[in-house]
């Protein structure tokens, strides 16, 4: 790490500065020259390292951070995310979207249930008219601290198809967790941005109040949707990769 950084091009043409700092800083992240678990130095330790002004690497590590490579907390400084980011999969493969779109590793997972008559509103997302309907909180968290929520809607003809008794969580984490990507035919995926995950969670997850917002609909090989799941990841978490593939 007392290595400087002192060279620009690349053949004959010149690099902007930022580019070569974040080139040379992703190969340092990558070959384990910092440690996961620890911050990155300070931003004047650490642009004396690479040998640049402090603007250019600020200009890197936004880029980095815009990468989910290096994730920035505000009052404490720049953190190295999992290195699974550089290989993981992402919302293409049939997968809870979770576990691929989040930086953080989740160890534990909080549920908490209700029933409750159908709405308008679950009659829409569910598209059918169910008699109740299951709403599932959870919380995701990783070594305490709450890192995502989920709001899961259940109509009550899925819980009786796949005999889920309510009375025991664990089975129902289970379908919700693992069983239910298992045995999907496929689903879809809408993101969009959130200002709500704190109220939906009516638990503080996130102190910048921004969130991706994952509302997934899984199907099974008849028409009506198995669940619907909306997922808060908040900004300063999230990792959403898609790969696309010429068909």
């Amino acid at each position: 790490m007392e290595e400087k950084l002192d060279v620009f091009n690349s053949g004959n043409k010149k690099l902007p500065r930022c580019v070569a700092v974040y080139d040379k800083l992703f190969e340092m992240i990558k070959e384990g020259e910092f440690s996961r678990v620890t911050q990155l130095p300070s931003e004047p330790e650490l642009a004396k390292i690479m040998g640049v002004s402090r603007m250019t690497l600020r200009q890197a590590l936004s880029l980095l951070q815009e990468d989910g490579i290096v994730k920035n907390i505000r009052g404490k400084g720049n953190f190295i995310t999992r290195t699974e980011v550089f290989s993981e999969k992402g919302l293409e493969i049939l997968d809870h979207p979770l576990y691929t779109s989040i930086t953080e590793k989740i160890d534990s997972v909080e549920l908490e249930f209700k029933l409750e008559p159908s709405t308008e509103y679950t009659n829409k997302i569910l598209e059918r008219k169910s008699p109740v309907v299951v709403f599932v909180d959870r919380w995701y968290k990783s070594q305490d601290k709450i890192v995502a929520y989920t709001l899961s809607i259940i109509p009550i003809e899925t819980i009786v198809e796949k005999s889920i008794d309510l009375n025991e969580k664990e089975n129902l984490i289970k379908f919700l967790e693992k069983e239910v990507y298992e045995e999907a035919t496929h689903s879809s995926i809408k993101l969009n941005f959130s200002s709500a995950g704190n109220f939906s969670s009516m638990k503080n997850i996130s102190d910048s109040k921004k969130f991706y917002l994952l509302g997934e609909t899984l199907y099974y090989k008849n028409k009506y949707p198995v669940l619907h799941n909306k997922h808060y990841i908040p900004i300063e978490y999230g990792n959403i990769i898609i790969e696309r593939k010429r068909k």
